[in-house]
């Protein structure tokens, strides 16, 4: 049985991976235009990847490892309930950021401020979201009996 805890913890590192990623094109220099359509090209591309992940990853807590820790530790539904909020923040500030990386020809020059600005805006809201995700986890992965990671990974496994 895969651990239901470092399932979750392996899922940050990807997610960290294509943010990074994404931060990196994002931070290219933009005074070479010629470099504009590649970039916005592999922009798209990580982003898409990256909306993906998110997608599953937010499925899983929501699906599986939030209902389990409301039952198995309800002191900690506030938590839980702070998590689940910041889905729809991190997914509208991304979707809007691939909306516009998708659809403005202009992202890379004129339109940069508003692609900075959407990424910081993404950035920070994912940032929040998994340090205090991380705290959960250590947390879970300290607390965890053998019966409980085993309800956990069942209920991972029927997504």
């Amino acid at each position: 049985m895969i651990d239901p805890v470092r399932r979750f913890e392996h899922s940050h590192t990807t997610l960290a991976k294509l943010a990074q990623e994404v931060s990196e094109i994002i931070g290219a220099d933009p005074s070479d235009r010629a470099r504009h359509p590649r970039l916005r090209k592999r922009l798209i591309g990580r982003l898409d990847a990256l909306r993906e992940q998110l997608i599953q990853h937010f499925a899983n807590e929501e699906e599986a490892l939030f209902p389990f820790v409301r039952d198995a530790w309800p002191a900690r539904g506030s938590t839980v309930d702070r998590l689940q909020d910041s889905h729809d923040l991190i997914c509208g500030s991304l979707m809007r950021l691939a909306h516009l990386a998708q659809h403005d020809d202009a992202a890379f020059s004129d339109r940069r401020p508003t692609l900075l600005g959407l990424y910081e805006r993404f950035e920070k809201a994912y940032s929040d979201h998994a340090q205090e995700e991380d705290a959960l986890l250590e947390e879970l992965g300290r607390g965890l009996d053998g019966r409980q990671r085993g309800e956990l990974a069942e209920m991972l496994r029927g997504l």
